[in-house]
């Protein structure tokens, strides 16, 4: 019998378009790479161009409707500005002016974007702070339970899950508690593209009740850059109401390799999923395994699902803590890149953390391992003291003006900004989770935290002082 995964609309109509030998006079103007230079032919491939073929998107919806079948969504949606756009589309859907959203406070900044440009006001779900790992993993159902009873005005439910660690929400649960309200749960699924094809946990977030899902199809899955997907369950959301919204503020000249990058990623999960994350899984293991008999390095496994807010775990996610070497994971990244060419997904004040994935063969993994080793046995160094993590109470800052209100509020910028109202996003990258949004207060423990991980080497992109001499803040 014919396997209707085995179809990829969107790739089939690039092919059909290039073999019949079309000449376009429309866009693109590079006439499918004719007209592309020597050199940028050598460094992207003519090929490339030639698969730019924009007439492709009309070959997307049959492709979203297999996407949908594949993992058990109502509606998929592609899109192709990223996962940053895709949530501003779903929150956007279930928010708008005045509305109040349940918003997990250590959401990606698209989220936060998303709320100045909707002007809804958030009533913010405080992780769980993990004390011995000093890292934050998901609010637990409880929590979720609590702030629904405390905020009865609570019209959506947005969280994130996995975190950048690979900790997972119980969505389930939570799912319910929504549903039970009539509220719609918006997940931030940005790390889990590959979730709903294999029957192991962490769970599709749609398969567990979320009325919106957010993929990223680019960080650990087959989709180029910018290729990113919202799913659609249950019937709380019109899947109407979101083409709205993306229509309003996406690309009217979207990238056919990206739509074709999703459709072939989905039809290889599909047909193969199970035996692609079966033996990345087996090798996650076998290398976390070696990683144990490296002394001075601790490996993060299955033992965090006892703790506070973390119903489920991605092994994929390899969290690696180096602070027993006496150096920041930000000195280990850096080590790693110059010394073995080897990119981390991010380093923070202690640990370092790789996105294994289905892609990953074994001579790249005994790399990664050969890698750790050499650096545990001689690290780098310089001294660089890593910044003291305050204790999450110590950031739960007071938020005092709606975000959109201090976004557009009359600013300046100060040296010392305690007490005063933020009036920017100041976010350490990755993960991109801000430190600090418009509308809180600042406080002393957020400030120094953040000078102290810029000197330690925290990236933090987003700052209208790169160097954080100043802040932009509220005018009294």
């Amino acid at each position: 019998m014919e396997n209707r995964q085995d179809a990829t609309p969107v790739l089939d109509t690039i092919q059909q378009i290039r073999d019949e030998g079309l000449y376009s006079f429309s866009l693109p103007g590079h006439r499918f790479g004719r007209g592309i230079d020597s050199h940028t032919a050598r460094v992207l491939s003519r090929s490339t161009f030639e698969a730019d073929v924009i007439m492709a998107k009309s070959s997307v919806g049959e492709a979203e409707d297999l996407y949908a079948e594949a993992v058990g969504a109502r509606q998929a949606i592609f899109t192709t500005c990223g996962s940053s756009i895709s949530i501003h589309v779903g929150l956007l859907t279930i928010a708008g002016p005045g509305s109040t959203v349940l918003v997990d406070r250590n959401v990606h900044k698209s989220v936060v974007a998303s709320l100045i440009l909707a002007g809804a006001n958030p009533v913010w779900l405080r992780p769980a702070w993990d004390h011995e790992r000093e890292v934050a993993h998901p609010a637990s159902a409880e929590t979720v339970a609590r702030a629904l009873e405390d905020h009865p005005e609570i019209d959506a439910v947005l969280l994130i899950t996995p975190t950048e660690y690979g900790t997972g929400a119980d969505v389930k649960k939570v799912a319910d508690l929504c549903h039970a309200r009539g509220v719609p749960l918006m997940v931030d699924e940005a790390w889990g593209g590959h979730f709903g094809f294999h029957p192991d946990p962490p769970t599709a977030a749609v398969q567990a009740g979320a009325d919106i899902a957010v993929q990223s199809l680019h960080k650990a899955d087959g989709g180029l850059c910018q290729a990113s997907m919202i799913l659609v369950g249950g019937d709380l959301v019109d899947p109407v109401d979101l083409r709205l919204r993306l229509d309003l503020i996406t690309t009217t000249s979207p990238s056919a390799l990206v739509y074709g990058s999703i459709d072939g990623w989905r039809r290889h999960l599909a047909l193969n999923g199970k035996e692609l994350i079966d033996g990345a899984l087996q090798r996650a293991g076998e290398l976390r395994d070696q990683l144990r008999s490296v002394e001075g390095l601790v490996v993060d496994d299955e033992s965090i699902l006892g703790c506070e807010g973390v119903t489920e775990w991605d092994p994929l996610k390899l969290c690696v803590d180096v602070s027993a070497l006496g150096i920041t994971g930000y000195q280990a990244k850096e080590w790693l890149s110059s010394e073995r060419q080897i990119a981390a997904q991010l380093g923070d004040a202690r640990r370092v953390v790789f996105s294994l994935t289905y892609a990953d063969e074994e001579a790249a993994i005994t790399d990664l391992f050969q890698a750790l080793k050499a650096l545990a046995a001689e690290p780098p160094r310089e001294r660089r003291p890593a910044p003291a993590v305050p204790a999450l109470e110590e950031l739960n800052l007071e938020q005092v003006m709606g975000p959109r209100e201090a976004f557009f509020a009359a600013t300046e910028q100060v040296e010392d900004p305690v007490g005063r109202v933020s009036a920017e996003m100041v976010s350490p990258y990755p993960p991109g989770v801000p430190a600090i949004l418009p509308g809180e207060r600042f406080n002393r423990a957020v400030v120094e935290y953040l000078r102290a991980g810029l000197a330690a080497g925290m990236t933090i992109p987003d700052a209208s002082d790169p160097e954080l001499a100043t802040f932009r803040v509220v005018k009294d």
